[in-house]
């Protein structure tokens, strides 16, 4: 029987918020990258309808982190936020696992990415 090598999450995340992290200048600003690009990948794991409550969420949770920021600024979070959630959803669609905790860090140069998840039921 062959058994399928099954990609790591940290992977996952990587290949499904590539260019999204390319986004970042110093390895701060990947990590707040990397923040949102979990909250987009956990939101893609629940259903339709809990989905677009978990999007609100967000996005009011963002305006209370971020009270000075510009309705366009807005505008841009919640289109990256939407678009992650479609990536996640067109690359990985079968994988349910929420991600519970994600760091990046600068090894040889190379940004390496850690993730600690757990399947949902």
């Amino acid at each position: 029987m062959k058994q399928e090598k099954q990609e790591k999450m940290s992977e996952m995340v990587a290949h499904f918020a590539r260019e999204y992290f390319n986004l970042g200048g110093d390895i701060e600003h990947k990590q707040q990258l990397l923040n949102s690009a979990v909250s987009a990948w956990n939101i893609a794991c629940l259903n339709e309808q809990k989905r677009e409550e978990a999007v609100k969420k967000y996005l009011d949770g963002w305006k209370r982190l971020n009270p000075t920021h510009e309705k366009e600024m807005l505008k841009g979070v919640e289109e990256g936020l939407r678009l992650l959630i479609k990536r996640k959803l067109e690359l990985y669609p079968d994988i349910k696992k929420q991600i519970v905790n994600a760091h990046i860090q600068e090894v040889d140069g190379k940004n390496r990415i850690t993730v600690a998840s757990i399947a949902l039921k």
